[in-house]
């Protein structure tokens, strides 16, 4: 009888110590399964622990929810967590900042962060932990949970009763309506009229579904536009952290009709569709510590009177040679994917709103000799990378180019060449002329300056083939003698980009300038090496959030994107007849809308 009553007071003075020494409920040995933990240590390179640096915990809506400042040992904790991605930012005078987006907090478990504050790079390391690890909380890191400005002066009693965990965790949304003028994004054009929507998330917090959707409408034309895309990747939880052990898998369907104008085309009494069908698997792989290989290939089945089945392989791999030096190498066969593209990590729905942008990018196609044909692409890539200090990188690469099937925009009046040369342009009244094969090669070397907290400058410098007729104008009516005219030449080339965002309203802008030798044609290359690839002519982009006032959870944006504004670079032809007509790398683009995010 005396051993019971131990027993009975052992339980209820473990009970007691548990609801004072934990915070917002959060047990010694079992977390509550509705909510998840974040702790921390902060140290130098040599691993001396770091008092006073600032912490701020932001959601994926970039919106602040808790400080902390860490202790005399470095240490930092949140507590009462609801499960999402979260992103952590931590601070300290005379070091480099240091950011880590995507931390996953699930029920009833407590993320461990590792972070190394240096004067040159500093990086945030974290493991996942179940609560039932033995002595996985010490008494100083319950003093360190109860210290948080959020949880301090909550104690309350737990219900008994287990609540289910969520399903679907880390959800994120956008919904997209925009309207433009011309075409040209990427390897194709988009509709001027279009509502595109991306929803993200992960279930039972190793499956990540993501399924987007663009449904457009040419007015030119009177025909819509459809495009879809399902990716799919699992992760796996070993030893506390979360890897993931699959490749990602993605199908992507568009579909799309050639304007009403394009009588020649039409068989049966009705205009063709240009369908493509696309499967991707991309996987990463670790070939050591400072190693790591991205490869694999996508399948693509093109539909446009005739059927074609168009294999691209690619892969990169990016050697870590020191904290301050980088080399990557990039190969791609056919058509690289846009996850292959180094791009700036953008948070609160950036990533879904690069890949809505992608989405409705139809393929180049074009006509030679009454067949279809798609433009292929062979490129390899070599850049060097080098961090001079926390602001400042340098960056020298160089490629080769070879290009099958190139197709350009042709505005202008085309009636002096065949309508199975001339294929009218899907989104606007201008064609696309097949110019044939051609290879080229380029160099660059490119610096990057932060300047403060919103603002960063991109100054680069290259050379690199372009397209340029004979003689002054090429006067030819016969497509094949076209062809023929042009030539191969070097052109060197400057390119000046601005980045920043208003302290006060939010706006954000970026908006670049290429200056070079306009009476060539230069057919923009995107990197797969670096982060930013040079664009032709005078572009801008902006996006200013607009407040909701309470009746919207998430964010509302209005988005404007303008490309090639001056419309420069082009190559100027006069047919038999006398009518002039000039070929575009890239036309000019005006696009803007409203984006939900969510």
């Amino acid at each position: 009888m005396l051993s019971r009553w131990r027993k009975i007071v052992s339980v209820h003075a473990g009970l007691m110590m548990v609801s004072l020494g934990t915070a917002g409920g959060v047990s010694a040995g079992e977390a509550p399964k509705t909510s998840g933990t974040i702790i921390g240590v902060v140290a130098d390179p040599g691993g001396i622990a770091q008092m006073g640096a600032t912490v701020l915990l932001f959601n994926r809506l970039e919106k602040l929810i808790q400080k902390a400042v860490t202790n005399e040992r470095g240490q930092f904790g949140f507590d009462n967590l609801v499960p999402d991605a979260y992103i952590v930012r931590v601070t300290l005078g005379s070091f480099v900042p240091a950011v880590r987006e995507g931390i996953l907090v699930q029920p009833g478990m407590r993320s461990f962060l590792n972070i190394n504050l240096a004067s040159v790079l500093s990086s945030v390391e974290f493991v996942y932990a179940t609560p039932h690890a033995p002595r996985l909380l010490s008494d100083d890191w319950r003093w360190v949970l109860r210290s948080s400005m959020s949880t301090r002066p909550i104690l309350r009693f737990l219900p008994t009763a287990p609540r289910p965990e969520s399903i679907f965790t880390n959800t994120r949304g956008m919904v997209r309506v925009s309207a433009g003028d011309g075409g040209g994004v990427l390897q194709g054009n988009q509709p001027d009229l279009g509502t595109a929507f991306a929803v993200a998330t992960s279930m039972y917090g190793v499956n990540n579904v993501q399924v987007s959707g663009n449904l457009g409408y040419v007015s030119r034309a009177g025909m819509p536009a459809a495009s879809f895309r399902t990716r799919y990747s699992r992760d796996s939880i070993s030893n506390g952290l979360a890897v993931s052990n699959s490749p990602e898998v993605q199908l992507t369907v568009r579909q799309m009709f050639l304007p009403t104008r394009s009588m020649g085309f039409q068989q049966g009494g009705s205009a063709p569709a240009l369908g493509t069908m696309t499967g991707l698997v991309l996987d990463r792989a670790k070939l050591g510590d400072q190693i790591e290989l991205t490869y694999g290939a996508q399948l693509e089945s093109v539909t446009f009177f005739d059927r074609l089945n168009l294999l691209s392989p690619f892969a990169r791999l990016d050697i870590e040679l020191t904290k301050q030096d980088t080399v990557r190498l990039a190969w791609s066969s056919g058509a690289a994917p846009e996850e292959m593209f180094i791009r700036t990590l953008a948070t609160g729905g950036g990533d879904l709103q690069q890949d809505l942008s992608t989405l409705s990018a139809f393929p180049r196609v074009s006509m030679r000799d009454g067949r279809t044909h798609v433009q292929r692409m062979n490129q390899a890539e070599a850049a060097y990378t080098r961090n001079l200090d926390k602001d400042t990188t340098v960056t020298v690469s160089a490629y080769l180019e070879d290009v099958a099937n190139a197709a350009l925009t042709a505005i202008g009046d085309t009636s002096d060449y065949a309508t199975s040369e001339m294929m009218p342009d899907l989104f606007s009244r201008s064609s696309v002329f097949n110019i044939g094969s051609y290879q080229r090669r380029g160099v660059m070397a490119a610096v990057d300056r932060r300047m403060g907290e919103n603002w960063s400058a991109h100054v680069a410098f290259g050379n690199s083939g372009t397209l340029q007729p004979r003689g002054d104008t090429i006067i030819n009516g016969d497509p094949n003698s076209l062809r023929g005219d042009l030539r191969r030449t070097q052109r060197n080339w400057t390119n000046i980009r601005v980045a920043g965002a208003a302290p006060v309203i939010g706006t954000r802008f970026a908006a670049s300038y290429m200056l070079t030798d306009y009476r060539a044609a230069l057919p923009a290359h995107r990197y797969m090496t670096q982060r930013y690839s040079p664009d032709l002519g005078l572009n801008l982009q902006v996006r200013q959030p607009i407040p909701s006032f309470g009746i919207w959870s998430g964010r509302v944006e209005a988005v404007a994107e303008l490309r090639n504004l001056l419309q420069q670079g082009y190559l100027p032809i006069q047919g038999q007849n006398g009518r002039r007509i000039v070929l575009l790398p890239s036309p000019r683009t005006v696009r803007g809308g409203l984006a939900f995010i969510f």
